[in-house]
């Protein structure tokens, strides 16, 4: 799907301020509050809204904020990303190619720092990694650029993969899930009754 001039707008809207109301949004973009808020539920159930954020800046809380350069074997980087997300003091994990890692991290004091290099160091697949402290924040802007006509790519619930052409549509605890296929919808249907019947024990 692609995004219309009222998706848009809506975007636009949060990106610069989450805390906007319904109702502020709907005066914004020529739209009644429970159609601001239907289209809001649909871009989050689709995955383009992932959450809403206070935007906290480490430092104000006496933290710092060092990079993490991690690289592994291209085969073995999907294991490692997925190790760096089990730290506390790791913050955000982004792949890159050949088999590269780039990780945020925050600290509060110098044994902090050392247990974040002593915890990457002792993965067994990392091959090499690197650190940088941050000194200083010149820019930062949100990353997504919000256009009319922008190409909404949605990610299988169930196997990840972008969802080419119209995706399989179902509804479970309320909310819509989005599936790339028919085996994948069957598939998902199964492992959300067997995550469903797990927490009732």
């Amino acid at each position: 799907m692609k995004l219309d001039v009222y998706d848009s707008k809506i975007l636009e809207i949060l990106q610069k301020d989450a805390r906007t109301s319904m109702k502020e949004i709907a005066e914004k973009s020529s739209l009644t509050s429970p159609t601001v808020s239907a289209r809001v539920k649909a871009l989050e159930d689709m995955g383009v809204i992932r959450g809403y954020n206070a935007d906290i800046i480490p430092g104000t809380l006496g933290q710092g904020v060092m990079f993490l350069i991690v690289r592994s074997k291209p085969s073995d980087v999907d294991t490692v990303a997925e190790t760096l997300t089990t730290f506390p003091l790791v913050r955000e994990v982004n792949i890159t190619g050949g088999g590269k890692i780039i990780a945020t991290a925050v600290f509060r004091s110098i044994s902090d720092q050392e247990s974040i290099m002593n915890d990457v160091g002792n993965i067994p697949l990392v091959q090499e990694y690197d650190h940088y402290m941050l000194v200083e924040t010149r820019k930062k802007e949100p990353l997504a650029l919000i256009a009319e006509g922008a190409q909404v790519s949605i990610p299988c619930y169930y196997c990840r993969k972008p969802i080419e052409g119209t995706p399989y549509k179902i509804r479970l605890g309320g909310r819509e899930h989005f599936l790339c296929c028919p085996i994948c919808e069957r598939e998902y249907k199964k492992k959300y009754a067997s995550l469903v019947e797990g927490a009732k024990q």
